[in-house]
C-alpha cells in the first residue's frame, strides 16, 4: 500500500514541491538514487538563471492566477569549494492576498561538484500559519535541523539523512540533471527530501514523451512525469498529478496540473533568464 506525502501547507508550496520534485511516495525505503559528480559540461543550468511559474486555480468556468513561484541561482563559495545559492519565492498576487496571503521564502547552498546541498533554509507565511527551518548537511548526510514555529518554539533535531536526501530546493536542481535519455516509461528514480522535522522517500516516475502547449510561451516537446496525490484537505488522493518538463538540455519545468477536493490547481512556465542552452523543445 502507498503511503502518500502530506505537507502542512498550501497548494501553492505543494506547487513548489510539485516543481521541484515530481513524486511518488512508497511505504517501503528503496536504493537511494545514485550522486554522483556532474562534470561543470553537462550542468543542464548556469550561475544567472530563473525561472518563473504562474500559478492558477480552475473551478467549472473559472481559471484564475494566483500567484507565482519563481526560481533562481547565483555562483558561491563555500567554505573555499565552487559551489551555488539558489533562491525560491511564492508570492500571491496582489489581488489573491486580500483573501488569502501566501510569502514564502526558500534557499539553498550546495556543492557545484555533485549538487550536494550544505545548508537550508526556508520562511514560511501562508496565512496565520508560519515556520522557519534550517538545515546543515553533515559529511556523514545527517542533518542538523532547527524547526521554529510561529509560537516561537524551537525543535533541534538530528534527520538521519542519507546521500540522496536533499531539499525542497536543491533537489529541482538535480533531478535536471539525470540521465533523461536512457529513461523509458514507467522508469523510477528514488529520491529523498527533508522538510520540518521529516524525510520523505519519493519516486520520480517517467511518462514518456509528450508535446504540450503553454499558454503565452508556445508548444514544446516535453517529458512527462506524474506523481499520486494525498487525499485530505486540498487533494481528493484519486488522480495523479502530472508534470511535464523540455526535452531539451535545460529540462526546465514547463507545465503541471493537479485535481483538488474542489477544481483544479496548474502551474505553467511564465518567464525565464539566462537559460544555459537554446531552448530547442519549443515547437512554435
Amino acid at each position: 500500500m502507498r503511503t502518500p506525502v502530506y505537507c502542512r501547507n498550501t497548494f501553492l508550496t505543494l506547487v513548489l514541491l510539485a516543481v521541484t520534485s515530481v513524486v511518488w511516495a512508497q511505504d517501503t525505503e528503496k536504493p537511494c538514487l545514485p550522486v554522483q559528480d556532474v562534470p561543470a559540461s553537462r550542468l543542464a543550468f548556469i550561475a544567472g538563471e530563473k525561472i518563473t511559474m504562474m500559478a492558477s486555480y480552475t473551478w467549472g468556468v473559472v481559471n484564475t492566477d494566483v500567484g507565482t513561484v519563481s526560481m533562481e541561482v547565483a555562483e558561491k563559495s563555500l567554505y573555499g569549494e565552487p559551489g551555488f545559492q539558489a533562491k525560491g519565492r511564492i508570492q500571491t498576487s496582489k489581488f489573491f492576498s486580500a483573501f488569502f496571503r501566501v510569502d514564502d521564502y526558500y534557499e539553498s547552498h550546495f556543492k557545484k561538484s555533485n549538487l550536494r546541498p550544505v545548508y537550508f533554509m526556508r520562511d514560511i507565511h501562508e496565512g496565520k500559519y508560519t515556520i522557519q527551518n534550517y538545515y546543515h548537511y553533515n559529511p556523514d548526510n545527517s542533518i542538523n535541523a532547527r524547526i521554529i514555529r510561529k509560537d516561537g518554539s524551537v525543535q533541534d533535531t538530528l534527520l538521519p539523512g542519507r546521500i540522496c536526501t536533499f531539499d525542497l530546493v536543491t533537489v529541482f536542481y538535480f533531478l535536471r540533471n539525470l540521465d533523461f535519455d536512457n529513461m523509458i516509461p514507467g522508469d523510477v528514480s528514488p529520491v529523498s527530501f527533508a522538510i520540518d522535522e521529516e524525510i520523505f522517500e519519493l519516486y520520480l516516475r517517467f511518462d514518456g514523451y509528450d508535446q504540450i502547449r503553454v499558454s503565452g510561451m508556445g508548444t514544446f516537446r516535453a517529458l512527462k512525469f506524474s506523481a499520486q496525490t494525498v487525499a485530505g484537505v486540498v487533494f481528493d488522493g484519486k488522480e495523479d498529478l502530472r508534470f511535464w518538463i523540455s526535452d531539451d538540455q535545460n529540462r526546465i519545468p514547463l507545465f503541471l496540473e493537479s485535481p483538488v477536493i474542489v477544481g483544479r490547481v496548474t502551474a505553467r512556465l511564465f518567464q525565464y533568464e539566462n537559460l544555459r542552452f537554446p531552448l530547442s523543445s519549443k515547437i512554435k
